[in-house]
């Protein structure tokens, strides 16, 4: 650890020291999430093995409550209450025995406040467990159809593994979230980093995605290999993509603009195996580019 003090938001409570080649994996509720496809990846992979949270953030020092308001939970038992739940973020760990690297899954609210001191504060866990890289994941909304494979663009801080992984770099200006914020501190701080988005169909106003979930985590898994099991996501997949069709059946415009999108998906694969290179995600850029803009929300 390095000599910079500890922020005073940040707990560290039960950190191990003996991670293998620990990669520390972000999602955020908010802007940076739509469908809640980047935080439910995040959430799933913690529900493999549920432990208690590692270290977190006081979410004192970053959000306005009066517009992330606290919730309240009934506790049952034999001292029955009310209990309030604050917009934490959480860090909590997940070995993979199987695969080369553990996790540190750190998910939360995007803040209000002090996104810097807060970038810092993530960062500082990262140091604190040496992790081998900064990993985020976030999901726009984008011209796509749900009846075809979701699409996840990929970025590095690295132009080796940029390359390796066939990343198309974004040359984007503008507005950014929390996941851009610490990115940056990633570069200020070098770091390395890896960003991961997936695009979802803006003309769904489901709360839930699980083929772009599932997409992330896919995603995750030819990177770094963690040999997850996502078979029991087809079924979720599945009953999704049905309950939009059935969902469509008495809305003939939005059919008729779904089967262009399924057009312009075909023709894109089709471009795609003809050159037998990876597809360019200038498309995917764009609609990452236009939610950053604030042309599109969550």
């Amino acid at each position: 650890m390095s000599n910079e003090r500890v922020d005073d938001a940040l707990t560290i409570d039960g950190l191990p020291d003996d991670l293998r080649r620990p990669i520390l994996l972000l999602a955020f509720f908010g802007w940076n999430d739509a469908a809640e496809a980047a935080t439910d990846a995040v959430k799933f992979l913690r529900n493999l093995d549920p432990s208690a949270p590692v270290a977190s953030l006081d979410s004192d020092e970053f959000f306005v409550f009066t517009e992330h308001r606290p919730t309240v939970k009934w506790i049952d038992g034999d001292n029955a209450r009310r209990e309030v739940v604050w917009p934490l973020t959480e860090f909590t760990v997940l070995r993979r025995p199987e695969a080369d690297h553990d996790l540190v899954l750190g998910l939360g609210t995007e803040p209000d406040l002090r996104w810097r001191r807060y970038s810092r504060a993530v960062l500082q866990v990262a140091e604190m467990a040496n992790v081998e890289e900064v990993v985020t994941l976030g999901a726009l909304l984008a011209d796509v159809a749900h009846t075809r494979p979701t699409r996840v663009s990929g970025g590095s801080s690295n132009p080796e593994r940029q390359k390796e992984f066939g990343f198309q770099p974004s040359r984007y200006e503008g507005p950014t979230g929390i996941v851009g914020s610490i990115g940056d501190a990633c570069r200020i701080a070098q770091v390395p980093h890896m960003g991961f988005w997936a695009s979802v169909p803006h003309y769904v106003t489901s709360r839930h995605n699980p083929g772009a979930t599932k997409a992330l985590l896919t995603e995750l898994d030819r990177v770094f290999e963690l040999q997850l099991d996502l078979h029991h996501l087809d079924g979720a997949q599945e009953r999704y993509r049905a309950q939009i069709d059935s969902a469509l059946d008495d809305k003939p415009d939005i059919r008729d603009y779904v089967r262009n999108l399924e057009a312009q998906a075909d023709e894109e694969m089709k471009q795609e195996t003809d050159s037998d290179t990876p597809l360019d995600s200038e498309d995917i850029m764009e609609a990452v580019n236009r939610l950053l803009r604030g042309d599109e929300s969550n």
